[in-house]
């Protein structure tokens, strides 16, 4: 009877969680800015002004942070184990490479100046440790990521007032920020289930789109989705020119 008993917890089926995707494209809903140059005493420098970077074809909107929001009232999702990988964040041609940089808690983030000239690199961190460095060019300085942070962290150099990143720091895997042609893919998501996501960018704050069709509010930056199975896509969201300041 025992060995019956074990033949058939071993041939029975094992229930498997469904995941789902998120895709969505973010587009500015109006004219596109032009890339503005920045200019240091009046003289225009080679690299341009990352605050508000619009597609000039597409109108997608770059640099768009979406992130599953597990705040108060927000989503409760079982984390899958993170052993921490090297984020490398570049000082390149004038600016932070990426301009977004996306972290998870346990992650170390590491600061690698390719560049010519020396530079002091200021983060303000609100859970992790703050940290300023004064960095010669080819050298590059290390840090611990312990504590997701409530907000992306401006990276940004004393010497140098025009260079300005961010580093998101979250204590989950489904987070993205949107590209060149302002889409992004979440991935990995439990599906069935009603989830909160939070969207974030530097030029201002997102709380009204329109979406198929119909204007929608998005308190406090926040919007829910029951995700089916499979791909979720929920196309072009267009973002009012008023909501962003270049």
């Amino acid at each position: 009877m025992s060995c019956l008993f074990l033949l058939v917890l071993l041939t029975a089926p094992v229930a498997i969680a469904e995941e789902a995707s998120l895709t969505m494209r973010f587009v500015y809903d109006g004219v596109p800015p032009k890339p503005k140059p920045v200019f240091l005493r009046g003289v225009p420098l080679i690299v341009q002004d990352e605050k508000l970077l619009v597609d000039q074809q597409t109108k997608g909107i770059r640099n768009i942070v979406v992130q599953l929001y597990t705040g108060r009232g927000g989503s409760e999702v079982d984390v899958p184990p993170h052993d921490g990988v090297r984020q490398k964040l570049l000082i390149r041609n004038g600016r932070f490479d990426p301009h977004v940089l996306l972290t998870q808690t346990g992650d170390s983030l590491e600061i690698d100046n390719q560049g010519a000239l020396t530079h002091s690199v200021v983060l303000n961190f609100f859970r992790n440790p703050a940290s300023i460095q004064l960095l010669k060019p080819g050298k590059s300085f290390s840090l611990e990521l312990q504590q997701s942070e409530p907000a992306p962290i401006p990276v940004e150099c004393n010497i140098n007032p025009w260079m300005r990143g961010f580093v998101v720091v979250v204590d989950h895997p489904y987070a993205a920020v949107s590209d060149s042609d302002g889409r992004l893919k979440i991935e990995g998501l439990p599906a069935d289930q009603e989830l909160v996501f939070q969207v974030r960018h530097e030029a201002g704050r997102i709380d009204q789109v329109s979406l198929g069709g119909r204007d929608i509010r998005w308190p406090r930056s926040r919007f829910p989705v029951l995700l089916d199975p499979g791909e979720n896509d929920l196309g072009d969201i267009l973002v009012s020119p008023e909501l962003l300041v270049n």
